[in-house]
């Protein structure tokens, strides 16, 4: 972790963790592996603050801007422990098809796979064909959280 990165809505940046790591590990630590027993993290933990950053000079839109999350130390340390055990399980259980943010695969080989249905789609076939075009800007936002959930449990993660 970056020591000279922006500290979180406690104060903390990963700099006073480095530099303090043999006080304050133990704690640290505790609270980790309570976690990922079961028992949830504490709400000073979790906090974040959202920061916009100016895309261009003089901005002077909302979409000018891009929001970043400024995290406590001690949520990142916990969302790199989960990165690190899912990214074994990934290759497993994220279709071959999906391209965008998986290691070792580009989002823009998606451009090249239209460019072949689109030039497949007008060759001269016996049936009518259709396109679909997807916004997919705001996908996320209308993830039905109850069906993730459900899936993730067929899959075998822990109810937790």
């Amino acid at each position: 972790m970056c020591p000279d990165s922006a500290a979180g809505p406690d104060g903390f940046s990963a700099h006073f963790y480095q530099t303090c790591w043999n006080i304050i590990a133990p704690d640290v630590h505790k609270a980790i592996q309570d976690f990922f027993c079961g028992t949830p993290l504490p709400k000073n933990f979790k906090a974040t603050s959202i920061a916009l950053i100016p895309k261009v000079d003089n901005p002077s839109r909302w979409t000018d801007f891009r929001p970043i999350s400024l995290c406590n130390v001690s949520n990142k340390i916990c969302s790199k422990i989960l990165n690190d055990r899912l990214a074994k399980l990934l290759p497993d259980i994220v279709s071959p098809t999906q391209s965008g943010f998986v290691a070792g695969r580009l989002i823009s080989d998606n451009i090249l796979l239209a460019q072949e249905l689109i030039h497949t789609l007008g060759a001269k076939r016996r049936y009518e064909n259709v396109v679909y075009k997807l916004d997919m800007a705001k996908a996320y936002d209308r993830v039905q959280w109850h069906l993730l959930y459900d899936i993730m449990r067929k899959m075998g993660f822990n109810e937790k």
